[in-house]
């Protein structure tokens, strides 16, 4: 019997080699979630301090410059967080395309390795049961040239 060769085997290693580059560009997704989780926790950070400080400083006398430029770096922090924050929630919008796009991208992969899994089962049913039919014809054979064992 010839050996088994899956037709479809080129479709199955491009949708393979798809399914990495999804798998790949949903890591990268996901890094930059953290990196961005990460500016934005540092940038709450940042106005938390600035917030310490300003609050020290008015215990102390009244220093109506200090408090404008104070008030004003506690804005420039607010609008940091917010544009962080902004920024986080794109990447996590892109690192959910990635996401669906792995998984769609494994789906096709799953289909092409479940068609290759039963073109093998297939094939080894065929195999096994031509083997059979030859076993069957040798011992008919056999069992002709020796006559009936009795």
């Amino acid at each position: 019997m010839k050996r088994f060769r899956f037709r479809l085997e080129s479709i199955r290693n491009l949708r393979d080699v798809a399914e990495r580059k999804a798998r790949e560009g949903f890591g990268m997704a996901q890094q930059q979630v953290l990196i961005a989780q990460q500016a934005v926790e540092a940038a709450e950070v940042r106005r938390s301090e600035l917030n310490a400080a300003i609050s020290s400083a008015r215990t102390g006398s009244f220093r109506p410059s200090e408090q404008v430029s104070g008030l004003a770096a506690l804005g420039q922090a607010d609008r940091e967080v917010a544009e962080t924050g902004r920024k986080l929630g794109e990447v996590e919008k892109a690192r959910d395309l990635a996401r669906e796009g792995w998984l769609t991208a494994r789906r096709a992969l799953q289909v092409m390795q479940k068609l290759e899994e039963r073109a093998r089962l297939a094939h080894r049913e065929a195999r096994d049961k031509a083997e059979q039919t030859l076993l069957d014809e040798i011992a008919s054979m056999t069992l002709a040239r020796l006559g009936p064992l009795a």
